[in-house]
């Protein structure tokens, strides 16, 4: 009979901090690859010849494939071997990456980029599942503190490295970069890391379940694409409509499939264990409030703010740094506090942020809005190094692997939530705020009496004729965030004391309307921080009331449902 080995004792010759340090190698790399190619979008466009909305799928392949698979991997770790999985992965990813860099048309770079997520989704939930099983628990929060501030730093990085990688070589060594990396890795992956799977008292490993795999694998694939693009297509739209049906019908299917199964995909007593739930749910919340926001600041400081593309990457590490430093710092003290309540702390944390940052004016300085990023990614820190920790603090050591992948699905269904209902929200927002600055711009040039009456209806006329409808709202930009030169129009009076003082009257005037547009603009931005403020602020008040309300702490069996004898533990091997 196999029994369930304890932590300090089974990792004798192995050294749990060199085998996390062997994990961040592809770990990091996989996390930089998320936030570094979107820099590099316009350089993609213009040098494989295509358009914006074909080159969006390079970001939306990679995210489809990563979140649909999150799960099937981790229990496929779980079953054959944590650190075989883990280096399959790693192996897939340097191999996407490289294709990914010779691609030779944009098509190619599609395909191969879905390639490279096949790998990618590995390294992420198998990391943590290798982790919380070498480590010992009082060990775990400095390890998953350092594991989260690789999250914080690639997210950092990635913009800026990606902004400097474009311009100075090519959009191609994106992927190159990756190479050595995932290479010194692999190696150090296979000197430093145990193996760790699932066996069951027999000894035999257990069986995968293939009709779950299937079921699950339509079901998010269909639930993730309908998200991804439900503004796109409409969300009432037939395809929408059809693939949100799928999904459920998917869904439903499998949670008939896996209750009667007798080694299942997914063990859904997990879903019993009170800890593992409310993480759950919190990171599906807190992935809503951040990663539509994250996204939504971009197209703040380039379009509201007139910054380029690496000035704005310039201008969001507050964020991603706070994160990276707040993750350390918990990793060094946060053993000592409650996993829930550091988590807590976190959503409210970004959600007082997000409340501030709707409060900003359109004149703030850079450092007003640096010090609330700061503050909400402090919150995002404290909630990427307690969440994890607090989901698997009770579930199996033999289930690591596909409670991680649960949890990391659960994170990145709230990150393509939170993109769609943004977008979604900033976009009707826009448009409606459009119209109104449409409107006092009117009443502003109706009531100058400085301008002659024929130029006057001139500008009423172009005013009111303006595209503010939802082709501009949908573009995002539709030309009102840059100033308004009235003074050509000074052109059609005479030359002289007269032209010039019109000139400097037409001056005055186009700051004004630009002013106004400004500002109706800031408000649809302002709108999208307080939804993200609202997610955030959910996810804190359904987690905390469950959490009080709940009652006992419901660990889940390790059996497997109808397992009876074939009771699956844990193994935990020494590096061979």
């Amino acid at each position: 009979m196999v029994q369930a080995s304890s932590a300090g004792s089974v990792r004798r010759g192995a050294n749990p901090w060199l085998a996390l340090l062997a994990m961040m190698f592809g770990l990091f790399m996989a996390l930089l690859d998320l936030s570094i190619v979107t820099i590099a979008l316009p350089a993609i466009v213009q040098q494989l010849q295509t358009d914006l909305t074909m080159a969006g799928w390079v970001l939306d392949a990679y995210s489809l494939v990563f979140a649909v698979l999150l799960v099937t991997v981790g229990r496929l770790a779980d079953l054959f071997g944590r650190k075989w999985i883990f280096m399959a992965g790693m192996a897939i990813f340097m191999l996407g990456s490289l294709l990914c860099g010779l691609a030779p048309s944009i098509g190619w770079l599609i395909g191969f980029r879905a390639f490279q997520a096949v790998g990618a989704s590995v390294l992420n939930p198998v990391s943590l599942a290798i982790l919380m099983a070498i480590f010992p628990r009082e060990q775990r929060g400095a390890a998953v503190g350092l594991w989260g501030a690789a999250a914080g730093l690639a997210s950092a990085l990635g913009p800026v490295l990606g902004g400097l990688i474009v311009q100075t070589l090519s959009w191609r060594w994106i992927f190159y970069v990756n190479l050595p990396f995932c290479l010194l890795g692999l190696v150090l992956v296979w000197l430093w890391v145990p193996e760790t799977r699932e066996v069951r008292r027999d000894g035999r490993a257990g069986g995968l379940d293939w009709s779950g795999l299937l079921l699950l694998s339509v079901a998010l694939f269909s639930l993730v694409l309908a998200v991804m693009q439900g503004n796109d297509w409409g969300w009432g739209s037939l395809p929408t409509l059809a693939l949100l049906g799928l999904a459920l019908v998917g869904l439903a299917v499998f949670v008939g499939v896996e209750l009667r199964v007798g080694e299942p995909m997914v063990n859904l007593r997990l879903f019993g264990i009170r800890s593992f739930l409310l993480s759950n749910v919190a990171m599906l919340l807190f992935g809503v409030a951040m990663q539509g926001a994250f996204v939504m600041a971009v197209f703040y400081f380039i379009e509201l703010r007139g910054y380029g593309q690496l000035e704005a990457a310039y201008a969001l590490l507050p964020l991603p740094l706070a994160s990276l430093v707040l993750s350390l710092l918990m990793g060094a003290v946060g053993r000592r506090l409650p996993p829930l309540l550091v988590g807590l702390t976190g959503l409210l944390l970004v959600a007082l942020g997000f409340s501030l940052l709707a409060l900003v004016s359109a004149s703030a300085e850079s450092l007003d809005t640096a010090w609330r990023l700061a503050l909400i990614g402090v919150g995002m820190g404290m909630c990427f190094q307690s969440f994890p920790i607090f989901a698997l603090s009770e579930v199996p050591p033999a289930q690591f692997g596909v409670g991680s992948g649960i949890l990391n699905t659960f994170r990145q269904l709230g990150f393509a939530l939170g993109v769609a209902v943004l977008i979604a929200l900033f976009t009707a927002q826009l448009q409606q705020h459009l119209q109104q600055a449409q409107q006092e711009s009117v009443q502003v040039v109706a009531t100058d009496q400085q301008l002659p009456p024929a130029l006057r209806n001139h500008l009423i006329t172009a005013l009111r004729q303006a595209d503010t409808g939802q082709t501009a709202a949908q573009d995002q930009t539709g030309g009102t965030t840059t100033a308004v030169d009235l003074r050509p129009l000074a052109q059609t009076v005479p030359p002289g004391p007269q032209r010039e003082a019109l000139r400097a009257h037409l001056q005055a005037l186009g700051g004004r309307i630009s002013a106004i547009f400004k500002d109706e603009v800031l408000a649809a931005f302002t709108a999208t921080w307080w939804a993200s403020a609202a997610f955030a602020a959910l996810g804190l008040g359904l987690t905390a009331l469950a959490a009080f309300f709940g009652r006992g702490r419901g660990r889940a069996r390790q059996s497997e449902p109808g397992g009876g004898d074939e009771l699956a533990v844990a193994e935990i091997g020494a590096v061979s």
